[in-house]
């Protein structure tokens, strides 16, 4: 993906990795699949074996003259999250510094939540020690979310796939004395606000750009596929509240269809972002329509909506 630009901000996308998952999770609803999905691009559903491609991604932020990491993925080198995560080896941070921000650049690091996928490379181990990657940014953390997975907390309920996640991605932070633990909503910048976005985890947060008059939502796993900007209802497994989270999908389809604005997931295949529109019986995912920097069009707004 090109850098784009919206409003003031510049955006990339750094890649970790991506891997199948069954679509069967969310849906087998062969009609609705061939209305909603059938026309996007091909690593949302992919015939032959209905899977979709789960991206995991970081995203990249710059404006007000910040260099802003959201979701910071998993990490090398881990043990005990699963198959396709476990003993990662991969160039992350090649990738983020081709993106033109080089780990030492970093100015924020915001983790929407705190499972592993989104936090991962807050340290990298040196001589056996987990350290920060990020020697110079402030490490934000929600106060709810970090309340619930601090391991020093009695009332602590982790999920099976997150072991060990907060010891070794989170506490070293504080450690080093970069942590800084927010409520919501916070104001990060004159463009940024992070938002309560609960139900996924119960401190689910996401970040609202607001940028001469570009308005978008970095969403983290509000959405894991577009089939739940249509049925909000739809859901993969590992949610610490469902009614929750699908009040909260509810929400934030509205808000993202009356603002026009865009929502840069944690997970989306290729273009890897959109916006909505209404057709007057559902509301559907329309991918991409963010201008490249280099566009001399690129000032404002969504191009190409349909």
């Amino acid at each position: 993906m090109s850098t784009l630009r919206l409003g003031g901000a510049l955006v990339d996308r750094v890649a970790e990795q991506s891997l199948p998952v069954p679509l069967g999770l969310l849906t087998d609803d062969a009609a609705f699949l061939s209305r909603r999905v059938a026309q996007l691009p091909g690593g949302f559903l992919d015939q032959e074996s209905m899977t979709f491609r789960f991206s995991s991604h970081s995203w990249v932020l710059v404006v007000d003259g910040l260099t802003v990491l959201i979701d910071p993925c998993t990490g090398n080198g881990r043990k005990g999250r699963g198959p396709y995560f476990d003993d990662l080896e991969v160039p992350f941070l090649e990738r983020l510094a081709e993106a033109g921000a080089p780990a030492d650049t970093v100015d924020i690091v915001f983790c929407t939540h705190l499972h592993h996928d989104h936090c991962g490379w807050n340290t990298t181990q040196v001589d056996g020690t987990w350290v920060p990657t990020f020697p110079n940014a402030t490490y934000l953390f929600v106060d709810q979310e970090y309340r619930r997975w601090d391991t020093a907390n009695p009332d602590e309920h982790p999920n099976d796939f997150n072991p060990s996640t907060f010891d070794e991605c989170v506490r070293p932070i504080v450690d080093a004395g970069l942590a800084k633990v927010i409520s919501t909503p916070y104001v990060v910048s004159p463009s940024l606000t992070v938002e309560p976005a609960p139900g996924h985890t119960v401190g689910h947060t996401m970040v609202r750009l607001d940028s001469d008059g570009v308005l978008a939502y970095f969403s983290g796993d509000a959405f894991h596929h577009p089939v739940q900007l249509t049925r909000p209802e739809l859901h993969l497994p590992g949610c610490d509240d469902l009614a929750t989270a699908i009040a909260t999908r509810q929400s934030l389809v509205r808000r993202a269809l009356d603002e026009g604005a865009f929502l840069f997931p944690a997970h989306f295949p290729a273009p890897h972002y959109g916006h909505l529109a209404d057709d007057g019986e559902e509301v559907y995912f329309v991918p991409g329509g963010a201008p490249n920097a280099d566009d001399p069009r690129a000032a404002t707004g969504v191009q190409n909506l349909e």
